[in-house]
């Protein structure tokens, strides 16, 4: 099979060579010339020392007006918190999860408990059953800071080494990441409590 390379570029001082040898299809697109701005910055957190939710609770903790969440996994009550928190402080959150994983697997309803939550506090939530796996997990904070890493939105991930990132002040990055939540968003069901 064919070798296909593809360069993402987060920031002026720093770049990364994302390389996926005998894949099926070639890499999309993935550069990125004008990832960063004079403002940008980047976060990192690890788990399980206890960084990587931290983070991401604070990537929360930080909207003014909205949040687009999409997840694999999501059962983490300090995640709930934070996102019901956010919602009374008047932020726009919608959040779309695995369906197999959240409802259909899940025999002892703690991605369903997580989720009830989030409806019963009026924040629309969809599950996606389009992939054998909807293994997103990433966050768009008011159009403009991208969380992303291999951290499930779950307690249980916080027993695993993982990671988190966040771009703060990136835009176009943000816009990136907003169309393909869209499109994971839109082609999902409306989930209500169960």
């Amino acid at each position: 099979m064919k070798s296909y390379f593809a360069t993402l570029s987060l920031t002026a001082c720093c770049a990364w060579t994302i390389s996926a040898q005998d894949i099926r299809q070639p890499a999309q697109d993935v550069s990125y010339p004008n990832a960063s701005t004079s403002n940008s910055s980047i976060d990192v957190g690890f788990g399980p020392e206890g960084g990587a939710e931290a983070l991401v609770v604070k990537t929360i903790n930080s909207a003014k007006v909205s949040i687009r969440l999409a997840a694999f996994a999501f059962s983490s009550p300090l995640i709930v918190q934070a996102l019901v928190a956010a919602k009374r402080r008047g932020v726009d959150i919608q959040i779309v999860v695995d369906q197999k994983h959240n409802v259909e697997e899940d025999k002892k309803r703690i991605s369903r408990t997580a989720l009830n939550a989030l409806v019963g506090a009026n924040i629309p939530v969809r599950t996606n059953s389009d992939y054998r796996l909807h293994h997103d997990k990433f966050i768009i904070v008011d159009t403009r800071h991208i969380q992303t890493g291999s951290l499930n939105y779950a307690s249980s991930a916080n027993r695993n080494s993982e990671n988190v990132l966040v771009v703060w002040n990136d835009p176009g990055l943000a816009a990136k990441y907003l169309a393909h939540w869209e499109s994971r968003f839109r082609n999902g069901a409306d989930y209500s409590q169960k």
